[in-house]
């Protein structure tokens, strides 16, 4: 079994959150942060919960969200979510205020598995850099530095920037940047600025990513090619987060459907079939050999 694909305990459940904060995060994104009872499952980094915007709303189902930070108060848990108002639902998010409740169902998902030993490298393009916040933390916590890698096509789009230097400077870690257009940091893309950077990083290396599809296949084959465990934060349409609905799949790679075959008694009936892997419950984090990259979309 790989390491991504390690088993997480179900633990889920629906709670009532109230909005604590909602501020703009430059580049057209912006910050929420919920308060959820104390007793909720705190998701790990790379794991998402499910967000129901109270009736009347303009969309039915709830909106998948990863989680950016998660602090614990005397009055509870804070989730942090990092996004951009870009379709019904997240337009309706972002019109909530402090005090308005929203439906919360998680912890769900896998998330990146941090324990895997080696120089940890964190590769973030443009909004996938939320998780990888999350992930920064939980290194720093583990008393683990991290080498951060954050392209985009521009550097408007460094989104939440300010947040992960910040973060990256308690933790001592590095922040290498990269833009498709030269306007900050290297000019070129973050898989370029991986190659340059990981020549003089501690040997061995674990890449944990999460961005754009077309990113994080060059990361897997990049990882395959060099022999660097890497694992990468998948986007699908998860409209119940639980392996109920069916709509989220993901290729296995050869390896993925040999392994689904030794493993089909035990696995648990939410996950996929032999062909293919569910997002929301076998993921969203995939080790690079899980998945066949010619197929993903």
């Amino acid at each position: 079994m790989s390491a991504a694909a390690a088993p997480t305990p179900a633990t889920w459940r629906q709670v009532q959150a109230r909005v604590v904060r909602h501020d703009d995060a430059g580049a057209g994104h912006r910050w929420l942060e919920l308060r959820v009872p104390a007793d909720f499952a705190a998701p790990a980094p790379g794991q998402f919960v499910q967000l129901l915007i109270e009736w009347p709303s303009p969309v039915l189902l709830p909106r998948p969200m990863s989680v950016a930070s998660v602090t614990r108060t005397a009055r509870g848990l804070a989730l942090g979510f990092l996004y951009a108002p870009v379709g019904a639902g997240t337009l309706a998010l972002a019109g909530l205020t402090p005090s308005d409740s929203v439906g919360v169902l998680g912890s769900l998902g896998r998330g990146f598995p941090l324990e895997v030993q080696g120089t940890p490298v964190l590769l973030a393009g443009g909004r996938g850099v939320a998780p990888l916040l999350f992930a920064a933390d939980a290194l720093a916590r583990a008393g683990r530095r991290c080498t951060f890698l954050f392209g985009a096509r521009t550097h408007e789009r460094l989104v939440g920037l300010g947040e992960a230097r910040a973060r990256l400077r308690r933790m001592k870690g590095a922040l290498h940047l990269a833009t498709d257009d030269g306007s900050r940091g290297v000019h070129g893309t973050v898989l370029g600025l991986l190659q340059r950077v990981a020549r003089d990083l501690p040997k061995p290396l674990a890449i944990h990513a999460c961005g754009p599809h077309g990113m994080l296949k060059a990361a897997a084959l990049w990882g395959l090619r060099n022999e660097v465990p890497t694992f990468l934060a998948m986007e699908s349409v998860m409209a119940c987060g639980t392996g109920v609905c069916r709509g989220c799949p993901m290729p296995r790679s050869a390896a993925g459907r040999q392994q689904h075959r030794r493993e089909r008694t035990t696995r648990p009936s939410l996950h996929g079939n032999e062909e293919y892997a569910m997002c929301c419950t076998e993921g969203p984090v995939f080790a690079a050999q899980d998945l066949d990259w010619e197929r993903v979309e």
